[in-house]
């Protein structure tokens, strides 16, 4: 079904119905929409938002021949405890037959997700439904498929994120819509590179060594990719990237050589090619290493962030500072951020970019938002100066549409490279 999600093209639905979980639910749309049909003879939710299974969905991707993004269960999570594990290889199976899509799972059922994608029994499940209808088998996990879990605070993160690192996926991403609060995903993402390879120079004349980088080290690397080589930093930053790479300065421990089980050093990392590097001490001097591509692609990290506020008459505020804190994390870590939208309430400015802290109104939709969510009320005279509203923001509430995607004025509409969730195949615990 076509939809009007900005992060995927169609969604599906072989699960209809849930039930709440989490503050995330609380205004849940599609319990709001189902609800209104409840009793309604011969009506698709006849029977409201309560948990339906439908078979008749299974073969719904078959049909479509166009490669897309779908969302699997808008209207539902397929980890709910009422939908059977036996059922949910059945939707396994149908993406394993359609490679040709990319399928977004997300849920709010980390657990369940955990215990029955690391089983065994499970994958056999799946491989089942496949021969029986004559389908190649493919890598596992499934390249296509993308896992995700709902995270809308940091309790929520804390909870639900480390089961999803444990889970096999091609790719793991979060949603993190409706935002309630501050979220810190540090720990989750890669390491933060000094050098961000996309902003790296495109010629050595413009190139600046760090002090901490040995003269000999330099000398070493531009041997190769130096001016001579016509290579340039940036693609020698892209170059670590694809072969799997620790990122340019972060602090490693590794093998100090190339032997059998060499003692492990710490330093800055430095890659120069074919699996080689460099790991540069505090008193300057540095050690060979090597590093495995395999090993370090493996490291369970997330992938990719959605953030949104609350739309709907019960809506939520989302602080601006919030969603800004995200973009910068994903920013460092080299992670694809997407802004979904504001939802029903955004700062008055016509860009939705800083929010306009000296606004005083006596307009009831325009509200004084801390760093809690929590409204104050409409804004009044040095609101701004008073302690526990230094933090706080104007915001406003628009219809959805109004309030519009801009996040300090620009879209944010990046998503994970299709090409390198296909390159890892099975090489992903």
């Amino acid at each position: 079904m076509s939809t009007g999600i900005e992060w995927t093209d169609e969604t599906w639905n072989p699960v209809t119905g849930c039930t709440k979980v989490s503050p995330g639910c609380d205004n849940c749309y599609a319990l709001t929409l189902a609800e209104r049909f409840r009793g309604t003879p011969g009506h698709y939710f006849e029977n409201g938002f309560d948990v339906q299974l439908r078979p008749d969905k299974l073969i719904e991707p078959l049909k479509w021949r166009k490669p897309r993004r779908i969302f699997v269960n808008s209207m539902s999570d397929l980890f709910h405890q009422d939908v059977p594990g036996s059922y949910i290889a059945q939707v396994w199976a149908t993406m394993a037959a359609t490679p040709q899509h990319t399928y977004q799972v997300l849920t709010k059922r980390h657990g369940r997700m955990r215990s029955l994608l690391s089983n065994p029994y499970f994958r056999k499940d799946v491989m089942g439904w496949l021969r029986q209808d004559g389908h190649p088998i493919p890598a596992w996990p499934l390249p296509n498929v993308w896992l995700g879990v709902s995270v809308e605070d940091q309790k929520r993160a804390d909870r639900r994120i480390p089961a999803l690192l444990e889970t096999p996926a091609a790719v793991r991403f979060l949603s993190c819509e409706p935002l309630l609060g501050p979220v810190d995903l540090t720990k989750w993402l890669p390491p933060i590179s000094p050098m961000d390879p996309t902003t790296a120079p495109k010629s050595w004349s413009d190139w600046t060594w760090p002090d901490w980088v040995p003269q000999t080290v330099r000398d070493q690397i531009e041997s190769f990719w130096g001016p001579k080589s016509a290579r340039t930093p940036q693609q020698w930053m892209r170059d670590m990237h694809v072969q799997g790479s620790h990122p340019f300065g972060t602090t490693v421990t590794s093998g100090d050589g190339f032997g059998h089980n060499p003692p492990q050093v710490t330093g800055r990392w430095v890659h120069a090619w074919n699996n080689v590097g460099r790991l540069v001490h505090d008193d300057g001097s540095f050690s060979y290493t090597s590093f495995s591509q395999r090993a370090i692609r493996e490291q369970r990290r997330l992938n990719w962030i959605i953030c949104g506020g609350e739309s709907g008459p019960k809506s939520r505020p989302m602080h601006p500072d919030w969603a800004r804190n995200l973009r910068d994390q994903c920013l460092q870590a080299n992670v694809p951020f997407f802004f979904k939208q504001w939802g029903n309430w955004a700062p008055p400015d016509p860009e939705h970019g800083n929010s306009v802290f000296d606004y005083v109104t006596n307009d009831d939709r325009v509200q004084v938002v801390n760093d809690h969510g929590v409204r104050l009320g409409r804004p009044w005279p040095g609101w701004r100066v008073q302690d526990g509203t230094r933090d706080a923001a104007v915001m406003r509430r628009y219809a959805k549409h109004a309030a519009g995607r801009l996040l300090d004025g620009r879209t944010w509409d990046q998503y994970p490279q299709q090409h390198e969730s296909r390159e890892k195949k099975g090489n992903i615990a």
